[in-house]
């Protein structure tokens, strides 16, 4: 019998219902889901991004058997020297050898570049969660995605088709016969198949104002990417229809006073509600009478999966992933993105027809619950692994 692969999921942070996104989430849910006869697993975050949730979790998988390191405290006024001293500290805390340095975030994948000698690493892998690499910096594109990276890792995974496509188009990658492999997000369904919160009781936890609804709800880190303005323009052509209509933005980030002044400018400041990071999303989506996402570019939001696999009609732009997991008409509605009057139409239509909507999450879920399943993506990554592996 052949002994476990040991495998080290490097993310940004473990404070998951925190600060981080997707790709976190994914790394430690890959990581709990593993078969210990395949894989003995362990994670790194890069940074104590949430001490409270950062230390939670980091029990939590310790105890589960799934040895995990933080690395110090995430410091925004020195990042390079920040970056330095976590990965010389994961350097020290990590257990080696390891067979695969898998990075899961764009920092993360500097790091498994400098921890495969320290860790004696056979093979170190990335994935890649986003058609647009390193947004904020072109620079780095070009030097790290576009130049070092075919050349420097084993082998690139995608989250999507679009995803796939654009690693896939590099020209040292066509140069190198390098490819791509899809590995699409995935949930632990079990988090959506527990007792279903009433949209009632989901509502109280958002204290939202009596009387309020139609709700219409979106998660995500408020940034550029996630189009949030786009969302805030439909927002007062939605109203003149629903004066009752809430605008419920969960997540946080740097445009946090740039979006409220924006609601205000545009006179529903009263209409749209910021909720700040919230650590309990499964119970607060069933609170939804829709789900939107005005993204601009995207990999394959997990927050779209997430919705869809709590029931609630989705609404979002016709951007990379996106467009694999919502059929337009069948498991939701897609429209042009950075289109404030198209997506207000989406909204309304769907407002106006709750039993085809209703329908369309319905189809939603079963899709989700038939390819997203975190449990068949780890039997796809152990496989994955012990392919790469046996290569060597």
């Amino acid at each position: 019998m052949t002994s476990p692969l040991r495998v080290l999921q490097i993310v940004n942070s473990v404070a998951l219902g925190g600060p981080v996104g997707g790709a976190e989430r994914l790394g430690v849910t890959l990581a709990r889901a593993f078969d210990r006869a395949q894989v003995q697993p362990s994670v790194a975050a890069l940074w104590n991004w949430a001490p409270a949730l950062e230390a939670l979790w980091q029990r939590r998988l310790t105890d589960e058997g799934i040895p995990t390191c933080v690395g110090p405290a995430k410091d925004d006024r020195a990042p390079l020297r920040n970056f330095v001293e976590a990965v010389t500290m994961l350097a020290r805390t990590v257990s080696g050898p390891v067979d695969i340095i898998h990075s899961q975030c764009d920092f993360g994948d500097v790091a498994a570049i400098l921890l495969r000698r320290p860790l004696r690493a056979r093979r170190i892998v990335r994935t890649a969660h986003n058609e647009r690499e390193w947004p904020k910096r072109p620079l780095r594109r070009l030097l790290l995605v576009n130049g070092l990276y075919p050349l420097a890792f084993d082998a690139e995974l995608g989250v999507s088709q679009r995803v796939v496509a654009v690693l896939d188009r590099r020209p040292l990658a066509r140069l190198l016969g390098r490819r791509a492999i899809v590995a699409h997000n995935a949930l632990d369904l079990d988090r959506f198949d527990g007792p279903r919160v009433a949209g009632d009781a989901a509502r109280q936890r958002l204290n939202l104002p009596h009387g309020c609804g139609p709700v219409i709800g979106t998660v995500g880190r408020l940034a550029r990417q996630k189009g949030y303005e786009v969302l805030l323009a439909a927002a007062p052509r939605v109203c003149e229809h629903y004066p009752h209509a809430c605008f419920v933005i969960v997540g946080g980030g740097e445009l946090a006073e740039d979006l409220a002044a924006r609601a205000h400018a545009l006179g529903v400041a009263d209409r749209v509600f910021f909720t700040g990071v919230r650590d309990d999303v499964e119970a607060i989506l069933p609170g939804f009478d829709l789900f939107v996402s005005a993204s601009l570019w995207e990999g394959l939001p997990t927050v779209i999966l997430e919705a869809m696999a709590s029931g609630v009609p989705v609404a979002a732009t016709r951007v990379s992933g996106v467009v694999e997991l919502v059929e337009d008409g069948v498991t939701g509605v897609l429209v042009t993105p950075g289109e404030p009057a198209q997506l207000a139409d989406a909204i309304l239509a769907s407002l106006a027809h709750p039993e085809r909507a209703r329908a369309m999450a319905i189809s939603a879920r079963e899709f989700v619950a038939a390819h997203f399943d975190i449990q068949v993506a780890a039997r796809q990554h152990e496989a994955f692994y012990r392919q790469l592996v046996m290569g060597s």
